[in-house]
Formats: structure tokens, sequence, C-alpha cells
């Protein structure tokens, strides 16, 4: 009722509510099932059942990147990596090959994004991101395609920068992992499966919650025997109030009403039937 945004028990529940998934899961991080869209790093008023001095609402603060990230439990699909098409040719010669190869062909910018992640594995070495196989009697010849043949060097040791691209992508775009290198030099991506459910102890960000009006205030409803741990409500002020509920002695004593009615309605019954026969 006092909900300012949404909430979220599962990754299904938001998918289906928004169609799109809900972001990776971060174990590291508290769970949170709501998002704000505009957050501005304000504190946010929420429900706290240990606040009874100030009415059970408490305050938290969360930055806006914080405020604005969902955090569910679950896997993540990541999409599928297809090197689109590419216009380039491979010309020799005596005139053009054939088609160059989608493989080969990345952007200036991808490239060298890709050499900054291998430069730590490196010391010493300064990444140069350069044209492969752009002058020789085999070259290519580009048309309205921006992406070239482009290569990361460290020192005498090349790469081909999309061969690389597409290694990163086995497990889908965006997939968690981290390079390494061989003692021959050779780059690996190293795939790190993502953790997908949350700890036992796993602390819950609390949702937001609008601020009471005069006539309202958070009470809770004693427990029963099918609710042993009671209810937190909104009551209004201003209404009448509903009958506390009975306690759990006074249930017993119901329930031993009820049933020795029904005994007493078998017994009627069963006398009945003995007159009856006889």
């Amino acid at each position: 009722m006092l909900d300012l945004f949404p909430v979220y028990a599962t990754r299904a529940a938001y998918q289906q509510a928004t169609g799109q998934q809900a972001p990776p899961f971060d174990a590291t991080q508290p769970l949170k099932g709501w998002t704000d869209p505009s957050p501005s790093g304000q504190p946010y008023l929420v429900f706290d059942s240990t606040a009874a001095a100030t009415g059970y609402v408490g305050q938290i603060a969360l930055s806006a990147t914080q405020a604005s990230q969902l955090n569910l439990p679950g896997v993540y699909n990541y999409a599928a990596y297809v090197a689109p098409p590419t216009d380039a040719v491979e010309v020799g010669p005596y005139g053009p090959v054939g088609n160059a190869s989608p493989d080969i062909m990345c952007l200036q910018a991808d490239a060298q994004a890709i050499a900054n992640q291998l430069a730590p594995l490196f010391p010493g070495q300064t990444p140069a991101v350069v044209l492969g196989n752009d002058a020789g009697v085999f070259h290519y010849e580009y048309g309205l395609d921006p992406r070239r043949n482009w290569y990361v060097q460290f020192g005498n040791a090349a790469f081909a920068a999309q061969l690389l691209i597409e290694q990163q992508s086995s497990h889908g775009i965006g997939a968690p992992g981290h390079w390494t290198v061989s003692a021959g030099g050779a780059v690996n991506w190293i795939y790190d499966p993502p953790v997908t459910t949350a700890a036992a102890n796993a602390v819950t960000t609390p949702a937001p919650i609008r601020a009471l009006l005069p006539n309202e205030q958070i009470v809770h409803l004693a427990g029963s025997l099918f609710n042993a741990a009671g209810t937190w409500v909104v009551e209004r002020t201003d209404l009448p109030q509903p009958a506390q509920p009975e306690t759990d002695a006074q249930q017993f004593a119901d329930l031993k009403a009820m049933l020795t009615a029904i005994q007493t309605s078998l017994n009627t019954l069963v006398a009945g039937q003995t007159r009856g026969e006889a």
C-alpha cells in the first residue's frame, strides 16, 4: 500500500511486467527488487518493524546509482555474438579474390579497448593498434563499412583484434571472464561462471514508502493459530477499528465448543437411528 515503486520478488516477475531482463545478479551487493526511475540521491523512508519510537518508519540513504539498479538472483541470458557482414573485399595481384571475412573486421575503438584490457598482461610494453594486410600484394579494399582489419601489437607479438573480441564473447556479449597469457605469449579468455544464487544471510534493501498521512499509522495485528507472526497493516485512525483478534485461548475455546456441538449432533442422529431400528 505504501510502496513508492513496484517491487519484484523474482527476475521472472520483473521480465513479465517490463518485457526486459533484470540486470546480471551481483552477489557482492544487497538484494534489491525495486528501482527508482528518477533518482536524485535523496534519502528514502522505509518500513522498519524495530522502530516503534518513530512509528515503524525508518530511513535509508542510497546513491542515485544504487537506487536505479535492480539486483535479483538468477541467470542472465547474454546475447550471442554474431559478426555483421562486411562489404570489404580481398584483392590480389590479378584483382579481387573474394569477400573479406567479417571475423577479422572491427572498429578501431573496439580494438583499442581490447588492447587496454590486455596491457596488464604485458608489463612495460605499450600496446599498439595497427592495420594488418593493407599494403602487400594481397590486401583489403574497404567500402562503406567503417571496420578494418585491426591488430593489437605488443612488441613482436600481434593478435587479430576481432578474433579476440569474438573469443571474449564466446559465452555471450558481456559474459564475465578474464584474460590470461601463456608462457609462449598466447592470450586466452577464461570464462568466469557467474554466481546466480543469493547467500543464506544476504541483506535485502527495503523498498521505499511514501510518508504516512496524519490519519494513518502502522500497527501490528496479533497472530493466530494460522498466522503466528501476525500482520503489519496501515490503520486509519479516523475510522472505527475492527475488534482485536481473539487470543489463542479464546480460539481454542471456540474450537472446543464447535467440536462439542458437532458431537452432540452426531449423538442425536445415532440415537434417532437406533430408535428407528427398534
